[in-house]
């Protein structure tokens, strides 16, 4: 569903492929009142135009570029062709100022996907070329809903507020966990010794930009528009997290989430829980029944995230006039999702060929540097996972920095195996696996389906262009 102000992006159908056209350029982006950026943007908005596409459909995107320097698209959780891939030096070329590139791709796997540019990331991601892909599933929903929202979260520095903390623990992956009660403990007593500032510097904070405005599709409150709702209906939402450095912990003030996809794909039964942590690259589904009617807050409870536009009001049918209560910071005595609690359905393809084992240690960030090392190197000098074609590789990452890491797998989702030590009783299927600072670790499986070079990298640009890369090469 389009929100107020968004444009849907130009498509129609050649020879019977979907054929979509993109322009990437600068526009003035009003991101709430009085507060205006120089933004990126597909189609002159952020986000960009929601594509919406049929599993399997044949899909073709032309994308123009009208900036004044290079750029490309990823398509985030599609198993494209290598060469549809949009990383520069690796699968293409950059597609320069004034130039046009065809991306063509098959629309799989069904589910919330994203889009967004590959050039730089750091500074376009964060100035909004990014937008949602909407995969529509060939076969019946398996969580039917009356109405749907997608939400797309984001950190901004605009220079004109105050500077919010950077996420460092992370708390998607696994509250609770050893690692994340080690990397809690740990951070009290370094901050204790060194105060906030000090700790900024000793964990590359001095390197991370001053977030200081948190968006939902492209406007900070009061300037998010309003969702409506009917009493009585189920309510799906997709939310997105396209944010640099942020995990967000979603709440609907009021009312329970039903967790129904993780970063895409289904779980066997929803899960039931009062707030939803996001890493950067996540995406999660989630359901509500409007069962409470009034006007209520959607907000990040992160401190100072609502307060820093991080809020949209949902508003039942009837009651415009009602005056909803202000947002609660933390999630403490909350039931918060975490990989544990979700079972995820066997939906990717079995293994055929050698089944492969890779550790991965992630480091650096220490003392302001910008260097960032998968077992002590930075790319392009890490040592890439050889596989072939049908065989079974299993990843487990172990970090040793004190910046959670969500490590994105590019061509083909995993299986998330095993949390700070703790096996999973049901894999979840995902293609971003935030791995908690301090000590956390993850392990992951996936089958080499898909040839070609693979990114396999942190999320957080300022990580990945310091080096957290390696490559999944599959012959």
């Amino acid at each position: 569903m389009l929100l107020r102000g968004q444009r849907a992006a130009a498509m129609g159908t050649v020879d019977g492929v979907r054929e979509i056209r993109l322009e990437a350029g600068e526009v003035m982006w009003e991101l709430a009142p009085g507060k205006r950026i120089k933004a990126m943007t597909y189609n002159g908005q952020v986000p960009g135009p929601e594509l919406r596409v049929q599993e399997g459909e044949r899909v073709r995107v032309v994308l123009t570029n009208a900036l004044a320097e290079p750029t490309t698209i990823h398509w985030h959780g599609v198993d494209v062709p290598n060469a549809m891939d949009g990383v520069p030096g690796v699968t293409q070329k950059p597609v320069n100022p004034g130039e046009a590139f065809v991306y063509e791709f098959e629309a799989r796997p069904a589910g919330t996907r994203w889009y967004h540019t590959h050039f730089q990331g750091h500074r376009q991601l964060d100035l909004g070329l990014y937008a949602p892909l909407i995969i529509e599933p060939a076969q019946p929903e398996p969580f039917p809903f009356d109405r749907e929202y997608t939400l797309v979260l984001d950190d901004w520095a605009t220079g004109s507020g105050r500077p919010l903390p950077s996420t460092q623990e992370g708390t998607a992956g696994s509250r609770g966990g050893m690692g994340g009660m080690m990397g809690r403990g740990m951070g009290r007593m370094m901050e204790g010794m060194m105060g906030r500032d000090g700790m900024g510097g000793m964990m590359g904070g001095a390197h991370t930009p001053a977030y200081d405005t948190m968006t939902i599709n492209g406007k900070a409150y009061p300037a998010t528009a309003p969702l409506t709702v009917r009493q009585g209906e189920r309510v799906r939402l997709r939310l997105i997290n396209a944010s640099a450095d942020h995990t967000h912990i979603v709440r609907l003030a009021g009312h329970r989430l039903q967790v129904t996809h993780t970063d895409g794909n289904p779980l066997v039964r929803p899960v039931a829980v009062d707030a939803v942590p996001i890493s950067p690259s996540e995406r999660y589904d989630a359901l509500f029944v409007a069962d409470r009617p009034g006007v209520w807050f959607l907000y990040c409870a992160e401190p100072g995230h609502a307060g820093a536009g991080e809020q949209v009001r949902v508003v039942y049918e009837g009651y415009e006039e009602a005056k909803p209560e202000a947002p609660m910071e933390g999630a403490a005595g909350l039931r918060v999702w975490r990989y544990g609690l979700g079972q995820g359905r066997e939906i990717l393809p079995p293994p055929s060929g050698r089944e492969h084992t890779f550790d991965l240690t992630l480091s650096g960030g220490m003392m302001g540097s910008d260097a960032w090392t998968i077992n002590g190197k930075q790319y392009p000098r890490t040592d890439p996972m050889h596989l072939r074609k049908g065989d079974l590789a299993r990843v487990r990452l172990l970090n040793h920095s004190m910046e959670a890491h969500p490590m994105h797998l590019h061509g083909q989702s995993f299986t998330v195996l095993a949390m700070n030590g703790q096996r999973l009783a049901q894999p979840l299927v995902k293609d971003s696996v935030d791995v908690e600072a301090h000590m956390g670790s993850a392990v992951i499986a996936f089958t080499a389906a898909n040839p070609g070079d693979w990114f396999f990298h942190c999320h957080k640009p300022m990580h990945m262009e310091g080096g957290m890369i390696t490559l999944a090469q599959i012959a």
